[in-house]
């Protein structure tokens, strides 16, 4: 890995230079594919490591996946022609119009993904965020990083009665992290057994609770409820191969079946057809949720007259997660606006392109390809499976590198066509990459990622 400080002027004389924003799957399939054509990139990720939502998006239990995939980052990342800037966010540490207009780059191309929770829209209930109210985004961070000596995020607690708002793979996966909780803590305070995370997740809680002869009722756990707008059929964790009406209602049993599995194994509870409308409160302390049935009229949500309560002193929301706007930028809804006709040109820029979920408004690795493949039979005949959930999840990957490179390769062609930088421009570049390199005190890829990667739990059993 080369800083500024070690081009030589012929390395880097009549070569452009090229912004990308984060590094992760899309962000370093971005930077390969430039590096190819030896264009200059310069990566700027608001996290340490550019490991994106493989590091703090999925369950560390996915361990051999984020492992196999961060490799993968790391070389690409470590390029000679790759200038990597950590710890540097758009809009917290240099604003977007910095980069665009003052840095003296051939072109921007955003791979930022997404990291902001959607909202559940419930007049003023974020008052009770960290207090009641967290999260999935929050909430996966810390299930990843709670092990770390030097973690200072929040700290979370699992309660009984817990409820969960969602219905994708990812709200599956914050069921698990509750019961994975509640079970491990309960084993070892009533049994007196320390119990490996990876153990419980990959045998089931049916299993472990099996093996010692007990019960949740025993164990003093009430399990939570996870509560989805739609009925289990239409949970998006199966889409079908076409539009045709066999292969959608194929996809329905699917992924009703899926949901019937993860209720076995892990035994959480579960309600359809219901969405948030209301939180019950006392002394300013949250105490449940009032919820409204729905009924589904041509594939249309109307609302019912009825409601009801759920009580509790836990709700984790788990509706998805969106990019976080950039200031400048024009946006349709969650999403970039782009060009018409155009799948990566960023709408009011002739030089700014974006990739991944800058484009789809999609929050997790599982969407990262617009609406893509999902679930597959394999997942379910093999019993969700670690394996088999990580073979799943590394086809979306082959995926969402597919579609960049489809993308970058046009992009490419664009660059081409535009005017290099001259040696002035060059050199004032140099120093402004030196001057927040030295900022957060970043060296080489290497180092910095070996001094930066955090003890892994599984390396701690």
């Amino acid at each position: 890995m080369k800083n500024a400080e070690n081009f030589t002027r012929n390395e880097i004389n009549n070569k452009h230079f090229i912004a990308v924003i984060g590094g992760s799957v899309s962000g370093s399939e971005a930077v390969n594919l430039l590096t190819d054509q030896n264009f200059r990139v310069v990566v700027f990720d608001m996290n340490e490591l550019p490991y994106g939502k493989l590091e703090d998006g999925l369950p560390n239990w996915h361990h051999n996946l984020r492992d196999r995939q961060t490799t993968v980052i790391n070389e690409k990342l470590s390029h000679k022609n790759v200038y990597f800037i950590p710890k540097t966010k758009i809009g917290r540490d240099i604003t977007f119009d910095e980069i665009k207009n003052d840095w003296g780059f051939s072109s921007v191309i955003l791979a930022n993904g997404a990291w902001k929770d959607r909202d559940l829209s419930i007049n003023n209930f974020n008052k009770f965020i960290d207090k009641g109210l967290i999260y999935q985004n929050a909430l996966i961070y810390w299930f990843n990083h709670k092990h770390e000596n030097n973690y200072k995020g929040p700290k979370y607690t699992m309660k009984n009665n817990a409820i969960v708002v969602g219905g994708g793979l990812a709200s599956l996966d914050v069921m698990k992290i509750i019961m994975i909780e509640l079970v491990q803590t309960a084993i070892k305070n009533k049994k007196g057994v320390a119990l490996n995370m990876f153990y419980i997740e990959k045998k089931g809680i049916d299993a472990v609770l099996a093996e010692f002869n007990t019960n949740l009722e025993a164990l003093e756990i009430e399990p939570p409820v996870l509560v989805y707008r739609r009925n289990a059929e239409d949970m998006p964790l199966k889409s079908p191969i076409d539009d045709t009406l066999e292969n959608i209602e194929k996809a329905k049993v699917v992924s009703k079946k899926l949901l019937e599995k993860y209720l076995e194994k892990y035994m959480f509870k579960f309600i359809p057809t219901s969405t948030p409308i209301g939180y019950l409160e006392e002394n300013d302390t949250f105490k449940g949720m009032v919820f409204q049935k729905m009924k589904s009229v041509n594939g249309k949500l109307i609302p019912t007259a009825e409601t009801f309560e759920l009580k509790s002193e836990l709700l984790i929301s788990s509706i998805g997660s969106i990019p976080e706007k950039i200031e400048n930028l024009t946006y349709q809804g969650d999403s970039l606006k782009l060009k018409d006709q155009s799948e990566y040109s960023v709408y009011g820029y002739s030089n700014v392109f974006a990739i991944g979920n800058a484009v789809t408004g999609k929050g997790n690795i599982q969407e990262s390809k617009q609406h893509g493949k999902q679930m597959t039979e394999k997942i379910i005949s093999q019993h969700l499976t670690e394996d088999a959930l990580e073979d799943w999840l590394m086809v979306y990957n082959k995926e969402i590198t597919g579609q960049v490179k489809k993308n970058v390769v046009s992009i490419i062609e664009d660059i081409k066509n535009l005017k290099v930088p001259s040696e002035k421009v060059i050199l004032a570049m140099e120093s402004k990459i030196a001057n927040l390199q030295k900022k957060v005190g970043y060296k080489d890829y290497e180092s910095w990622i070996k001094e930066h990667t955090p003890i892994r739990i599984e390396n701690m059993e």
